[in-house]
């Protein structure tokens, strides 16, 4: 047989030892959890949830209304959740569940207590939460002893392992009243995040549902033999639709805020339209629960970071309901899938040579686990997706490392030669194509980016040369990393300035977006280390970025002997004065017309002017780069759209209401260029025929 073969499998093999060993060790559980939030996310479906079921919840404005309107602060009287239950009622609501925890007296007296467990049982469809738990504390026996009325048979459902030891309950009269009960008290999984939950609990010889399962239980009338997967250890994989969170009126399940409601009772109670009618709930299960900040109830989904816990129970309940079960495959599915694929994918990798094609391999080899994972999903399975891909990429990791030891000694030959000249990603199209090595270019579209330091040439006059080499090392040090790490190539340093470019020689089809971005974080960057090259340097620091998009030649520049992986053109030539521009027009950053075209819907920019280059007689508009939209203030938005009001008032020659509208904005040096202009300009008109041009006078 083939030393690669032998080589790839002995590599496949020892790669599943290494995760299988990992796997019992629990060491994959927190990812796993996490690709499964993944594949919940990929093919959410809110149009797939049941449409009986919605959603009654406390929000913070309902509390605000009753406080500040009716004079009634949290917990209300528990009469007004009577109102509701007989709003629902008329309505038809098929079920009602309070997901409130009435365990004390009511505060307002026990009539309030008793008038709402009458409501409770004139309606004859309520039910309430109990909480179950492992602590040891003392449980009102009395309340107690009404449990064995929700107790029922296992049936085809496992009982929960966890071992229950008390018991909170609402007050005995609510569990008289109520035609259900479940417990409430649901532990998320180890990341916090709520996944699943056992149907079943075992407590003092009862065997009580969960609030999902007792639900069930009313409104179907049981489930009689009928299987309900659920995981090694009693508990039901929770499916949710979609991503859900604060209150809204249609989304995965339909919400309601609960002061809506009882003033559509009020309403009723009057004779008038109420603004909700109550037929709306004709047949409908309705869930009441908390989603303020303050009352302690909310939670964490795979589809939303906080949301009501009553909305976790209302997806359990469709789950259940309308049969959308995930069920848990043999673990020897998982296994035999990570075997097969570490094999085919170390033989692959020790089998190829060519980069594209060990790519490919890689992209294939990794990309089956994920799509069988999906796969799964789609068929109402959760099959393991991080061991299977952990075995994949560690084997072709190890391929892959093997095949650098024992084949890769020209490839690190040319690196050893050509690593101090030339950037990682030329040097990989050097080893890929080595007739790169020649003279020439190519023809690309790429952004441009020049940088200076304002003032170096009189900051250089004030300081020792070894003190300006050490701090020209560390400004060019930050700036750089800033640059390669959005994937920009560096191009080469001119004393204090960078020259660098995108979307070569990789193709990166958001170039633009990229070099803006870069622009941005150098000069946040270059904010943060003002203060610490003042103290230690006795000098501020400050720059000026010119930013341009087009086509330019890039490639291998110089003689035969000599020569730098360069990019040269028109479009870099106005990159370089456009740098220069920034301090003509006092701003940080200046991009040419193309550049802002690639990304007018992402970054905030206003235009600076329409100008026209030394040398150049075609002008180009510039624009001021801001910031990125979503971290740009509603404030310094408006004040955008002001200097462009201004700017297109004096293009229309209208200098006294630029001038008002450039005036507004305070400690804006380029506003006050314009000011400075429409006054010229007012005393000495532009020509008829004015382009509104300005031409630069210096480069």
């Amino acid at each position: 047989m083939d030393k690669k073969i032998v080589r790839g499998i002995l590599v496949g093999a020892a790669s599943f030892g290494i995760g299988f060993a990992l796997f019992a060790l629990h060491f994959f559980q927190a990812f796993e959890w996490k690709s499964w939030d993944a594949r919940l996310r990929l093919f959410s479906s809110p149009g797939r949830a049941g449409r009986d079921i919605v959603l009654v919840l406390v929000d913070q404005n309902s509390l605000d209304v009753y406080e500040k309107q009716q004079g009634l602060p949290w917990p209300w009287p528990r009469e007004i959740y009577g109102y509701l239950i007989k709003y629902l009622k008329m309505g038809g609501a098929k079920a009602c569940f309070l997901d409130i925890a009435m365990t004390e007296t009511s505060q307002y007296g026990p009539a309030d207590d008793q008038n709402l467990a009458e409501a409770m049982n004139v309606a004859g469809n309520v039910l309430c939460p109990i909480f179950l738990s492992e602590d040891e504390k003392e449980s009102d026996e009395a309340a107690a002893s009404l449990l064995g009325r929700f107790s029922r048979r296992a049936d085809a459902v496992p009982v929960s392992k966890e071992k229950l030891r008390s018991v909170t309950l609402p007050l005995a009269l609510y569990l008289q009243a109520a035609k259900g009960a479940g417990n409430a008290a649901v532990n998320p999984d180890g990341d916090g995040i709520y996944r699943r939950l056992p149907l079943l609990y075992l407590y003092e010889e009862k065997i009580l549902p969960s609030v999902p399962l007792a639900i069930a239980d009313f409104v179907r009338g049981g489930f009689g033999d009928e299987s309900i997967p659920t995981d090694g250890q009693g508990r039901m994989i929770i499916r949710f639709f979609g991503p859900t969170g604060t209150y809204r009126t249609t989304g995965t399940y339909r919400t309601y805020p609960i002061a809506t409601l009882i003033n559509s009772w009020a309403q009723l109670q009057e004779g008038k339209t109420p603004q909700i009618p109550p037929q709306e709930f004709a047949g409908k299960i309705v869930l009441v629960g908390l989603s303020a900040v303050g009352l302690h109830d909310l939670k964490s989904s795979p589809l939303s970071a906080v949301i009501p816990g009553t909305e976790i129970q209302a997806a359990a309940l469709d789950t259940l309901l309308n049969h959308h079960f995930v069920r848990v495959p043999p673990m020897e599915i998982a296994f035999i899938l990570a075997f097969v694929l570490a094999l085919i994918a170390g033989i692959s990798v020790s089998l190829l040579h060519k980069i594209w094609r060990m790519t490919l391999a890689f992209l294939v080899c990794l990309a089956v686990p994920w799509a069988a994972a999906c796969a799964a999903f789609l068929g109402g399975y959760w099959l393991d997706f991080v061991f299977p891909e952990f075995t994949v990429l560690l084997t072709l990791t190890g391929a892959a490392v093997l095949n650098y030891s024992i084949e890769g000694r020209e490839r690190r030959f040319i690196k050893s030669v050509f690593r101090h000249y030339l950037s990682p990603a030329v040097i990989e199209r050097i080893i890929e194509n080595p007739k790169l090595l020649q003279l020439g270019g190519e023809k690309r579209e790429i952004t441009s980016f020049f940088s200076d330091v304002a003032g170096f040439t009189s900051l250089s006059e004030k300081m020792a040369p070894e003190e300006m080499v050490k701090l020209l090392n560390a400004y060019l040090s930050e700036m750089t990393d800033i640059i390669l790490d959005a994937g920009g190539t560096l191009d080469k340093y001119e004393g204090d300035a960078i020259v660098a470019f995108w979307n070569a020689p990789l193709d990166e089809p958001d170039h633009a977006l990229k070099a803006c971005r870069a622009a941005l974080e150098c000069q946040r960057r270059l904010k943060e280390l003002r203060p610490e090259f003042l103290k230690r340097y006795g000098h501020e620091v400050t720059m000026r970025i010119g930013l341009n998009s087009g086509p330019a030649v890039v490639g291998n520049m110089g003689s035969s002997r000599r020569f730098d992986y360069t990019a040269m053109g028109d479009t870099v030539n106005l990159a370089a004065r456009l740098e220069s521009a920034c301090k003509q027009y006092q701003v940080s950053i200046l991009a040419g017309e193309n550049t802002y075209s690639h990304l007018e819907d992402m970054l905030a920019a206003r235009e600076a002017d329409i100008i026209r280059v030394v040398g150049k007689q075609i002008p180009v508009r510039i624009f001021q780069i801001i910031g990125e939209k979503e971290k740009v203030t509603p404030l310094q938005m408006e004040k955008i759209g002001i200097f462009h009001q201004g700017l297109v008032a004096y293009r229309e020659q209208d200098w006294d209401r630029a001038m008002a509208l450039f005036g507004g904005l305070t400690e804006d040096p380029l506003a006050a260029i314009y000011i400075d202009r429409c006054r010229n300009f007012k005393l000495n008109p532009p020509p008829k025929q004015w382009d509104t041009i300005y031409g630069l006078k210096i480069k």
